[in-house]
């Protein structure tokens, strides 16, 4: 889908346990967005324009640390929430897959007559009921180099590098998607950031996902960041075209 349809999808849909993804491409309107929704949210709103220093990555941090502190705000509405017909916590576990362990605890609690066993029941669905992640996806090959008052910026301010920066040093914990092919540049720059590493719990804040159209594919970018000690949480296989060969055809 095209970066405006799902620039602010996390805000419509996380809180109800759905994951979504956003594409760091247009740092201009994650800006404009970042505005609209500090407006909307009654959230101070401090401009960062184009022209300041490190403005992609640090637009791309901001607006993914707002949107974890709106969903986390939004989560903590849905908790508190009453188990009425209509209310947000109702809808999120009959959203649920009838598979879904937790919502035998959800139906269970419909059926209880017992008015401790029931609160019980309800304290436990509150604690269980998760936000989605905000996932993000950069398109490996769109690298552009970027200037700065006609000079032309290093290596590090390139338009991937910088939104990888910019998400690395967010508060979100959740996946980043690389599509398009292999970007050695930017794999390699992964490795600057602890979130990408197992912390002491074996436990990863930052988790790489790859979309691939072959095992070969897998296996040559999964290879080279296994060389930098990076895991790939994910391979995600997809036709030639729907990995960016629509464009590099």
């Amino acid at each position: 889908m095209g970066t405006g349809f799902t620039i602010d999808t996390p805000l419509r849909v996380a809180k109800y346990g759905i994951s979504s993804v956003i594409s760091l491409v247009d740092d201009t309107l994650i800006e404009q967005m970042r505005q609209y929704h500090c407006e909307l949210a009654g959230e101070p709103y401090t401009a960062i324009a184009r022209q300041d220093e490190d403005a992609r990555a640090r637009r791309i941090t901001a607006y993914l640390n707002l949107l974890d502190r709106l969903i986390a705000r939004q989560v903590e509405e849905l908790r508190t929430s009453s188990f009425a017909p209509d209310s947000a916590i109702t809808r999120y576990y009959e959203m649920l897959p009838d598979r879904a362990p937790i919502k035998q605890v959800y139906l269970d609690m419909l059926q209880t007559d017992d008015p401790v066993r029931r609160a019980a029941l309800q304290q436990t669905l509150r604690t269980h009921a998760v936000p989605g992640t905000i996932d993000v996806n950069i398109m490996t090959k769109l690298d552009r180099v970027n200037y700065r008052h006609g000079e032309e910026l290093g290596p590090e301010y390139t338009d991937a590098l910088a939104a990888l920066r910019g998400y690395a040093l967010s508060t979100v914990s959740s996946s980043i998607i690389f599509s398009a092919g292999i970007n050695k540049r930017l794999y390699s720059y992964l490795a600057r950031f602890d979130d990408f590493f197992p912390d002491s719990n074996g436990i990863t804040k930052k988790k790489i996902v790859l979309k691939v159209s072959d095992y070969r594919s897998a296996e040559i970018q999964g290879k080279f960041l296994a060389k930098h000690g990076l895991w790939v949480a994910e391979f995600r296989v997809e036709s030639g075209l729907n990995c960016g060969g629509d464009a590099f055809a």
